[in-house]
């Protein structure tokens, strides 16, 4: 059994709380657990860092790593030149129609004159998978130079005392 409880906060929407009899749990429709704190302004969804690296703000810690590296390949020879935020349209084929656009976190010019656009994920949301398929079926197929690479962040282990 549920109850309706409203409560308006300054300045904000008026949380209208759905309260379980059973367990006391409220939660509003916007997704706000009743006494939960607030989120800090500026944070990220996801809980990323945003980091500073070489004049330029980025995303994540792992994107500036991934920056970071592409700096010393680019020092070593290894590849020829880097873009951040490189944006690509998505186009149906046929029609010529607009799908999307997409922001790819790097695209890498590599030494045999071939492009490489790679992507950092810390983890590979529903939204993203959709925007992979897309690049993969309708991008990618038109421009044979591009191949598009994912890296993931390496999942992290806690060890949990039972």
């Amino acid at each position: 059994m549920t109850y309706l409880q409203t409560r308006k906060p300054l300045g904000g929407h008026s949380h209208r709380y759905f309260v379980d009899t059973n367990t006391g749990d409220a939660i509003c429709l916007c997704g706000r657990v009743q006494g939960s704190p607030k989120a800090k302004k500026g944070e990220n969804k996801y809980h990323a860092k945003t980091c500073f690296y070489d004049g330029y703000h980025y995303d994540s810690i792992l994107e500036a790593n991934a920056a970071m590296e592409l700096d010393w390949r680019l020092k070593a020879g290894d590849i020829k030149a880097w873009d951040k935020q490189f944006s690509i349209e998505i186009r149906n084929p046929k029609s010529g129609e607009f799908i999307l656009r997409h922001k790819v976190d790097f695209r890498v010019r590599e030494n045999d004159g071939s492009y490489t656009l790679q992507e950092m994920k810390g983890m590979e949301q529903r939204d993203y998978k959709i925007i992979k398929k897309l690049i993969e079926v309708l991008w990618l197929p038109e421009h044979l130079d591009y191949r598009y690479l994912l890296v993931k962040e390496p999942f992290k282990y806690r060890v949990i005392n039972v």
